[in-house]
């Protein structure tokens, strides 16, 4: 009898690849500490490629740039961590996401 792959994900939301930046920021939400490559993105997480190290549950502030949502601020938990070659790849679960205000004249 033959095993059956299975190829349909148990995801919460479906992920989109984006290639694009996210600002990590300090936890205040005002200070740029790193900009790492988003991988792919969905309405509940993300994941991004960094040298950066962040644990496991660790908490993160980014600015996020989508193009039909325009600047978004996300504060999110670190809910894996996979080590790569050249970079540690994480995934995020998003805990609040918002839209950031554009600097007047813009």
């Amino acid at each position: 009898m033959g095993m059956i792959k299975l190829t349909h994900e148990a995801r919460r939301s479906p992920r989109f690849r984006h290639d694009s930046v996210l600002e990590i920021l300090d936890e205040t939400g005002g200070v740029l500490l790193d900009i790492v490559r988003l991988v792919d993105v969905s309405s509940v997480g993300a994941s991004f490629a960094t040298t950066h190290a962040f644990a496991k549950g660790a908490r993160i502030h980014a600015r996020l740039r989508l193009l039909k949502a325009g600047v978004l601020k996300i504060t999110a938990r670190v809910v894996r961590v996979k080590e790569k070659a050249n970079a540690t790849l994480y995934a995020v679960e998003f805990e609040s996401v918002r839209g950031a205000r554009r600097p007047a004249g813009r």
